[in-house]
């Protein structure tokens, strides 16, 4: 008689319960539990109910760190440091990007890897152009695609952007020419970009008002777009970062020193899904802790990186006030910083990004990682 086929429901939610180690090895040995990856709505379940990881590239090494929470207290940890270096042919990496489990790795004027470390698969795009930043997106049409952005100052000396757009089911690049949606005074956060459903999602700065903007890159359409959103004035000491929370939602993250060492996280009401709906704001959890690291911008070292998860702990990525890289980990007044040692960090070739590993497989030709 053949077995009693478990309900696909209660497969997805036994898989989202596993560890990497153990989910790894079950799409070695069973076929069904494999091939569930492919489903897009086990995916967006999955990335919504996973705790994400950091990802931290320098010059030779690519490593990606695990937190392990203590199941008393909720907040002493542990990390687990994975070495995943991809073999990419250029040491200079200039940004990474992520979106539904796979990483985008661009390379000084070499071109771009797409890349799943975790199903050992890879796809090199050869582009001599260089670009300020690169992401990930897809539309439900023609599917997955990489956004390049090079910026540059218009014949009156404000801020301006062009875009380039790589098909991965056609193998096309396209210059977008029309910038529409994107006013020429807006400075796009570069170092603070994240992907939800498919868009990229950003702040932007009118460098005269000081207004600041939650803006996407919409790849239906190939063009920027304005989100109602009302965000605080960023200006002088102040830090306003972007994540993604519980896969479909955004958070913001605020911090001022020029009035206090708070951290306020803020999340949107509802769930990122389409242009035009207008995101509400709703207060999410406050950290006051007098020994909490600055997390304004430096010049020598990216943005903080970060992310909440449903029980109001904060997990945040960067360099301390000695520049080694560390892991802080906040619950309440609870804080638990955690060094970084088994990575070979080089602050000026340096990045980093919190992200969800997946067995989903990359979304073009791919070859084995050697």
């Amino acid at each position: 008689m053949p077995g009693e086929q478990l309900p696909r429901d209660l497969v997805g939610d036994i898989l989202c319960r596993l560890p990497l180690k153990s989910l790894a090895r079950f799409r070695a040995v069973c076929k069904e539990w494999n091939t569930i990856w492919e489903d897009k709505s086990f995916s967006n379940y999955y990335l919504s109910r996973t705790r994400p990881q950091f990802m931290v590239a320098t010059k030779y090494q690519t490593c990606s760190i695990e937190i392990n929470l203590d199941e008393e207290d909720h907040v002493l940890s542990s990390i687990v440091e994975r070495d995943i270096t991809l073999e990419y042919p250029c040491e200079t990496h200039t940004s990474l990007g992520y979106c539904d489990g796979f990483v985008l790795f661009c390379m000084q004027k070499k071109g771009f890897a797409i890349w799943n470390p975790w199903v050992r698969q890879n796809k090199f795009i050869e582009n001599h152009v260089e670009f300020d930043y690169c992401g990930i997106g897809y539309d439900n049409l023609t599917g997955y695609k990489i956004f390049g952005l090079k910026r540059f100052y218009n014949s009156r000396g404000e801020d301006n952007y062009k875009v380039a757009i790589y098909e991965c089911k056609s193998d096309v690049w396209k210059f977008i020419n029309d910038n529409t949606g994107l006013e020429p005074r807006r400075l796009i956060m570069l170092d603070n970009i994240v992907s939800i459903n498919g868009n990229l999602y950003f702040v932007a700065i009118d460098t005269k008002t000081r207004e600041s903007f939650l803006q996407c890159f919409d790849f239906s359409e190939d063009k920027f777009k304005t989100i109602c959103a009302n965000l605080p004035i960023m200006e002088g000491c102040y830090t306003g970062l972007l994540a993604v929370f519980r896969g479909d939602r955004l958070s913001l993250l605020m911090h001022s020193e020029e009035v206090d060492m708070k951290v306020e996280i803020l999340v949107s009401k509802q769930r990122v899904e389409k242009y035009g709906e207008v995101l509400e704001w709703i207060s999410f959890m406050t950290v006051s802790i007098p020994n909490f690291p600055s997390l304004q911008p430096h010049i020598l070292y990216p943005r903080p990186t970060y992310f909440v998860d449903s029980e109001k702990r904060l997990f945040v990525c960067t360099f301390d006030e000695a520049e080694h890289l560390c892991i802080y980990i906040v619950k309440g007044d609870v804080l638990k910083k955690i060094p970084i040692d088994s990575v070979l960090v080089d602050i000026f070739c340096t990045t980093y990004m919190s992200y969800i590993p997946s067995f989903i497989s990359i979304p073009c030709v791919s070859r084995e990682m050697s």
